[in-house]
């Protein structure tokens, strides 16, 4: 059985490439190649590279992200078992193109990942600290995130 993740985030720039990137390699690194994981923003800004201090911090990190841009459409959105939100901006933009049957397969990644509230910040054209604090806050969601898989 295969399991489809979804990311999503504003520009597709910073946070939802960085946990597909993460939790791709977390996958492989466990031998789970039963679960899908892409990545989509809200804003259609047409197709731009990833956020390069993003890009920077994910190196450090030990994880590659690569790719541009990918704007979210009802059809790609479609194929997702989980629509993982960052903020609860992206889950209102998300169930703008989702019809109301679905809306259950949207979450906030701080509640599915870490189960806490509030949205994760946003670090774009911040300092190379808050970048820093994202990618580790996100890393670590996705490695329980991962755990929680394995125990299934």
């Amino acid at each position: 059985m295969s399991y489809k993740v979804c990311f999503v985030c504003t520009g597709n720039a910073c946070r939802s490439p960085f946990a597909e990137c993460v939790l791709r390699k977390l996958l492989a690194d466990e031998g789970i190649n039963d679960v899908e994981v892409f990545s989509v923003g809200t804003l259609d800004w047409g197709e731009n590279p990833r956020d390069a201090a993003m890009v920077d911090v994910a190196k450090e990190l030990g994880y590659e992200l690569l790719g541009s841009t990918t704007v979210m459409t009802r059809e790609r959105l479609m194929t997702a078992d989980v629509i993982i939100v960052f903020d609860e901006r992206h889950r209102d933009a998300v169930t703008r193109v989702l019809d109301f049957g679905h809306w259950n397969r949207i979450v906030l990644f701080n509640r599915i990942a870490l189960n806490e509230d509030g949205n994760v910040e946003d670090p774009h054209y911040q300092t190379a600290a808050v970048y820093r604090r994202v990618a580790r806050h996100i890393e670590d969601g996705c490695k329980r995130l991962v755990e929680r898989w394995k125990q299934n």
